[in-house]
């Protein structure tokens, strides 16, 4: 791991000046130690930053990170409580292995054009309903039960905007897809959607490194512009897909 420590220095007073940080120290030390502690270890910024370093050296890639911390989380009696809180462990230390020779995969999420979304849609679509790729993603985008009532006010464009946005990593989006399918019925149209989902965006990601222009990537004929998401509406978005966990 050639990760900087300056970057590592960064992450670490992330985690220490999070509202929750007691609950992101468990979860450190869970994934250190292989254990889960009966209290919140007494770091400072020091101790969360060794913490950081011993992880990246052990758990060499995105994947390993998201399995270890995936499975963690779900022996918890309190997994629900814990979700939110390992997705925003993940956001602070995936970005760290962009340092390191064994990240080969993009973490900055691109930035698709609308034509790019829409032929997105398109091909997502192909052999599954909307609506199961409309659960899927949503599924994707938070640790809460998800259904079908609950998105009646989102669009599938506006749901797959927001998964691209979030995972530039296709290996944490394969990793927490695992995770999302858990959570969905019964049913192996989620699973083969899923599978396309990623390969389709494994091809996407790939032409945009390649081009640096979103508009070749899909489309062909742009069509009609959709008026980005207000303020408000990112709101309501966040508040019915991403309700914070319960204190414990």
């Amino acid at each position: 791991m050639t990760t900087s420590t300056s970057a590592i220095a960064t992450a670490a007073q992330h985690i220490v000046q999070h509202p929750q940080h007691s609950r992101l120290f468990k979860l450190l030390y869970a994934l250190q130690q292989n254990q889960w502690p009966t209290q919140a270890p007494p770091w400072g910024v020091s101790d969360v930053q060794q913490a950081v370093i011993q992880i990246l050296e052990r758990l060499k890639t995105p994947t390993l990170l998201g399995q270890h911390l995936t499975a963690i989380v779900n022996s918890l009696n309190k997994a629900q409580a814990y979700q939110v809180l390992s997705a925003a462990l993940l956001q602070i230390l995936v970005p760290l292995y962009t340092q390191s020779p064994t990240a080969t995969l993009t973490l900055e999420a691109p930035t698709l054009s609308t034509a790019a979304l829409y032929d997105l849609r398109l091909e997502v679509t192909r052999y599954c309903t909307p609506l199961h790729m409309k659960l899927l993603v949503a599924a994707l985008l938070t640790s809460k039960p998800v259904q079908a009532e609950g998105l009646e006010r989102f669009t599938l464009l506006d749901l797959l905007q927001r998964l691209t946005r979030r995972y530039g990593d296709l290996e944490l989006l394969q990793t927490q897809m695992t995770s999302a399918l858990v959570r969905l019925p019964n049913d192996p149209l989620y699973a083969s959607a899923g599978d396309r989902l990623i390969k389709l965006l494994t091809t996407l990601y790939q032409r945009y490194q390649q081009s640096q222009a979103p508009d070749d990537t899909l489309g062909t004929t742009p069509p009609t512009v959709v008026p980005a998401a207000t303020s408000e509406a990112e709101e309501e978005l966040t508040c019915q897909l991403f309700p914070t966990a319960n204190e414990q």
